[in-house]
Parts: structure tokens; C-alpha cells; sequence
């Protein structure tokens, strides 16, 4: 059997019906950027997230990047200014925060959920200090409560980091603003919700935030040809928004059949070479973007893996503070980040994974010996 980690043709052809429908209608319509679908969109994923706006993005790290620029201009925050980060993340993360010209300061992450750890930060607060961004890594929440008390104590702002985390409000009682300034999201191919080809949004209850956003993403303009700020060009064509409408409409189901497949996972592995995500609990706690495993013989894991037609992936193999573009940061020594980063390998896991595909990952793994 020959099991790809992601076969987006098999996942889009689930809904492959609407989608062409969705994209044909705005060929025919000749509007590929701005204009009603665009609207329909933002409008569709502020309620759905709980916010009251949403504006589109080119990408992930344009609505970061967006979140970030914006929040430094009306808080005033000088050049060199401390944003906390979790350092168990895509490089994006930091990058968004080096592009606003500002500092990022890892926080190392838990070794139960693998998001910032709480009780880590406080300590890495100092007056240089502006901002905390978590990261929802894996399609997991982070203490965002908590999070949010520490950074009210110390008059801080939160740039939420929700790249990975497709979640609706109305299913999982989670909203993205109420415990956040600010959340991005990207809609990278391989999300849960996954455009074709990059696209982002950021979601805000500050309507002066959103304003700036929405300028500083369209060259800086609220008017056309009169240039306010200066700005990017970051924007979410036609196509994309009305393929995400359709994929909104599902979201829901796709999440669950997501839990439903993490559960079939801690139900059948038990190769005590192999460690289950958050311990085999807490299935609905994610709406698992990835499902990662844990093992110390990760690389021949892999290999065994991909001998019998399983594709895996790593998420990540170094942590941002170990690369080379942030030599700056390289003598730091975050354990769980590391450990994670030496020990995690992420199987298939996708709404058109199948239970026959599922069961026979299971029975290779569990026949893995180190």
C-alpha cells in the first residue's frame, strides 16, 4: 500500500463539485480581486471566529506581519521592542516579528500540549518587553486565559498565532479575539482549510487596527492612488476566498472526522517505541492540523516507515532559534523545544485518509523495532 503524508487532489476532490462551481463563478464573473467574495469571506470567518473583523491577506506571514506593523504604529512601540514568542513554531513566527523591526524572545513550550509554557513567561518580561504572541501548534489551543492575565498584569498586547488552528466558535466554544488583540491565520494548501495556493486573514475587535490592516495591506491606500502610510501589497484574490467559503461550510465535519481519526490513532498504536500526542488524551481539545508522534529513533522510524509505502513529515526539524538566519539567538537552550524538534515525526491524517489506509499505518508502526 502506497500512503502519501497529504494527497491534496484526494482531499479537494472530496468537495471538488462545489469548489469548481465556486471558482467557475468567478471567472465568469471578471472580479478577481476585492468585490463580493472577498466580503463574503471576511464576513463568514469574523462570525465563525468569534471577532468582528477580518481582513484577507496574501498569506500567513502578511497577516502576521500586518497584525504585528499595525499594533507598533498605534501603541507606538519603538524599534527593538520585545515580543515573546513560542519557540517551538514555523519560522514565520519570528520572521513576522524581525520584518516590524522588532526583538523575538523564545519562550520554551510545555512538554503536555507543546504550546508556550505559562509559567515561563513572566520571567522573560522586561521593560523592552511589548507583546506575547502564542502559537496553536499541531491545531491545539494554548492557556489563552492565562495568557491573557499575564499580559493584562503587565500591560502587555497578544498577537495570536493561529496558523495552524481552524477551529469554528460555535463548535468548539472558542473565539479568536476574546482573549487575543489580534489572530492570523494561514490558509496554506495543507491547512485544515486549505486555499489553492497561499492565502491569509488576520481577525481583530479593533476596528482602528482593522483599518490600518486593511491599508497598510493595499499599498498604504484607503483611497485609490493616495497613499496614507507605506505599505505592502497582501491580498487574497477571488478564487481563493470563494474555494474558502466552500471549505468553511465544512469545517465542522472535517474537524471531527480529524478527532475521530487522532482517537482510531491512540486507540491502535502501541509500540512502546512510540509516544502518543498529549499522552493519548484529550482528543477534542485539537482540531488537529497535524498528528504528531514521538519517538527517539525518529530518522529510523521514518525510514521504516517510508519502506512500506507510508509518508511521514517532520513539524519541525529545528527550531527557529536554532537556524542560521537568527545566529543571534543560537547559544540559547530551550529543552522541550529541542527535544521535540529531535523527536517528532507526523503521520497521515486528512479527511480523505480512509480506515483501511488508517489501519494499515497502525500495523506498520507497531511492528517498527528500533
Amino acid at each position: 500500500m502506497n500512503i502519501p503524508f497529504l494527497d491534496l487532489g484526494n482531499v479537494n476532490g472530496l468537495l471538488q463539485t462545489e469548489i469548481e462551481q465556486a471558482a467557475l463563478r468567478v471567472i465568469r464573473s471578471g472580479q478577481y480581486l476585492y468585490g463580493d467574495e472577498i466580503q463574503n469571506f471576511e464576513q463568514q470567518w469574523a462570525a465563525a471566529n468569534g471577532a468582528a473583523y477580518c481582513v484577507s491577506t496574501a498569506n500567513g506571514l502578511d497577516a502576521l506581519t500586518a497584525a504585528l506593523h499595525c499594533l507598533k504604529a498605534l501603541c507606538h512601540w519603538p524599534d527593538g521592542s520585545e515580543v515573546i514568542v513560542s519557540a517551538h513554531t514555523f519560522i514565520a513566527s519570528f520572521e513576522a516579528i524581525t520584518r516590524c523591526n522588532l526583538k523575538p524572545v523564545p519562550c520554551d513550550v510545555t512538554p503536555h500540549d507543546y504550546n508556550i509554557d505559562c509559567n515561563k513567561i513572566t520571567a522573560l518580561i522586561n521593560a523592552n518587553t511589548v507583546a506575547i504572541m502564542p502559537v496553536h501548534i499541531y491545531g491545539r489551543p494554548c492557556d489563552m486565559p492565562t495568557i491573557k492575565a499575564i499580559a493584562d498584569h503587565h500591560n502587555l498586547r497578544i498577537i495570536t498565532d493561529s496558523c495552524q488552528m481552524h477551529r469554528q466558535s460555535s463548535i468548539f466554544n472558542f473565539q479568536s479575539s476574546i482573549n487575543s488583540d489580534v489572530t492570523a491565520f494561514s490558509f496554506y494548501p495543507a491547512k485544515n482549510m486549505g486555499a489553492f495556493g497561499d492565502a491569509g486573514c488576520l481577525v481583530t475587535d479593533n476596528n482602528e487596527l482593522a483599518d490600518l490592516a486593511r491599508a497598510y495591506c493595499n499599498y498604504g491606500a484607503t483611497v485609490k492612488y493616495h497613499h496614507e502610510i507605506k505599505g505592502i501589497n497582501s491580498r487574497m484574490d477571488s478564487v481563493q476566498a470563494a474555494i474558502l467559503s466552500v471549505k468553511l461550510s465544512h469545517l465542522d465535519e472535517q474537524n471531527k472526522l480529524r478527532q475521530a481519526q487522532a482517537l482510531r490513532y491512540n486507540q491502535g498504536i502501541s509500540n512502546p517505541l512510540v509516544s502518543l500526542p498529549y499522552g493519548g488524551q484529550d482528543v477534542d481539545q485539537s482540531c488537529w492540523h497535524v498528528y504528531p508522534v514521538f519517538c527517539d529513533k525518529r530518522q529510523q522510524l521514518q525510514q521504516w516507515l517510508s519502506s512500506h509505502g507510508v509518508g511521514s513529515i517532520i513539524h519541525y526539524p529545528i527550531p527557529p532559534h536554532k537556524q542560521k538566519a537568527y545566529a543571534e539567538l543560537n547559544d540559547l537552550t530551550l529543552p522541550v523545544t529541542e527535544h521535540i524538534c529531535n523527536t517528532e515525526l507526523s503521520l497521515p491524517l486528512n479527511p480523505a485518509l480512509t480506515a483501511e489506509q488508517q489501519d494499515y499505518i497502525i500495523d506498520v508502526l507497531n511492528k517498527f523495532t528500533a
